[in-house]
């Protein structure tokens, strides 16, 4: 870790308006950029919790080296405090910090932010700085600073208990092109400040990550990589995706969203649908007044998802596919990156799926 930097800035303006610094880009070069996704499955209870993530290598000039959860069901990153602030900065009642300052590049402002995800809510700071991510032998940055939020705490919100642990992400980073959280919807992904090569189209694709899981953990470095995460879209690229215009089905989601309808023997569940990396699991809703439920191992599933190749898939485990009381979308979660694609072209704002490549 670089010696610490810390010092008051005399004035922090609103952090959209920092000024872009260029990166270099290699005339004629159409070949993505092809970034590593650590994939791991959680130890111990409850089985099958699947995860992919991304390394965060450095926030401005201070080398981070830390995994954060790839989602693409989210905008905008979100990173421990004790990841980027020296220990003594951070406690569970906030940032101990009574003025913006700057570290090795990183705006550390105190500017409060609650970002809200599925069961429970990241308290934190707002902050700015370039991103670098992926490996160091295949890295890419932001081309200017992005607005992120380093958090302290994390509280379930049905309870509010505060939760944590080892195991728990050391944050997010999302790269939902929809919307933003935190002040004036400033906290957006980082993938829309990346700039690519020549003749590439701007956005991203993952490609499959196998459906081959290892129990390990970020802590003790024994996952695998997988090299699933292309930055740049190229032109032919496209051809092999079936692209239409994202939806925002409320303006309350930060995500994109294509109607399908899931089906397995029974009704049709039809509803505008997320896919999500950030999701182990498939949930599809229920009325409110029915109870949580799920699909018994050996079910056959069938995805009709509006303008895209029917996509149909068996259970392998109870509750890989979750029926839940009171969602509003369904969520296809990490089973369908196992063996499919996903294309987002920030350019065209489209979003396209490609079945079994």
């Amino acid at each position: 870790m670089p010696k610490n930097r810390f010092r008051t800035c005399a004035a922090v303006t609103a952090i959209s308006a920092f000024s872009a610094i260029s990166m270099p880009a290699e005339a004629g070069d159409e070949t993505p950029l092809i970034l590593p996704l650590i994939k791991l499955e959680y130890p111990g209870k409850p089985k099958n919790i699947r995860m992919l993530y991304v390394t965060i290598l450095s926030l401005g000039d201070r080398k981070i080296n830390q995994p954060l959860l790839l989602d693409t069901g989210s905008s905008g990153m979100t990173i421990e405090c004790q990841s980027v602030l020296p220990a003594e900065l951070c406690s569970e009642n906030g940032i101990k910090i009574t003025e913006s300052r700057e570290l090795d590049g990183i705006i550390v402002t105190t500017q409060k932010v609650v970002m809200h995800y599925a069961t429970y809510d990241e308290y934190g700071n707002v902050a700015s700085a370039r991103v670098t991510f992926g490996s160091p032998d295949a890295s890419v940055s932001t081309d200017r600073r992005v607005s992120f939020v380093i958090r302290y705490k994390q509280v379930r919100r049905g309870t509010g208990e505060i939760v944590g642990g080892p195991l728990w992400p050391k944050g997010i980073f999302g790269i939902s092109p929809i919307g933003g959280e935190g002040p004036n919807l400033m906290i957006k992904s980082p993938m829309d400040a990346v700039k690519v090569g020549a003749g590439l189209r701007k956005g991203y694709y993952l490609s499959p990550v196998g459906s081959k899981w290892k129990v390990c953990t970020n802590e003790d470095g024994n996952c695998p990589e997988v090299e699933a995460l292309h930055i740049g879209i190229p032109n032919d690229m496209k051809k092999n995706f079936r692209m239409q215009k994202w939806k925002q089905a409320n303006v309350r989601y930060n995500f994109p969203t294509l109607d399908a309808c899931l089906s397995w023997g029974a009704e049709p569940v039809c509803r505008p649908t997320l896919y999500d990396t950030g999701n182990s699991t498939i949930m599809v809703p229920t009325e409110t007044s029915k109870p949580y439920s799920s699909l018994e191992a050996g079910t056959q599933i069938v995805v009709k998802s509006e303008g895209q190749d029917d996509w149909n898939f068996k259970t392998t485990y109870k509750p890989e596919v979750e029926i839940v009381p009171g969602l509003e979308h369904n969520i296809v979660g990490i089973r369908y990156f196992e063996k499919n694609s996903l294309l987002v072209d920030l350019d065209s704002q489209e979003i396209g799926l490609r079945l079994g490549h």
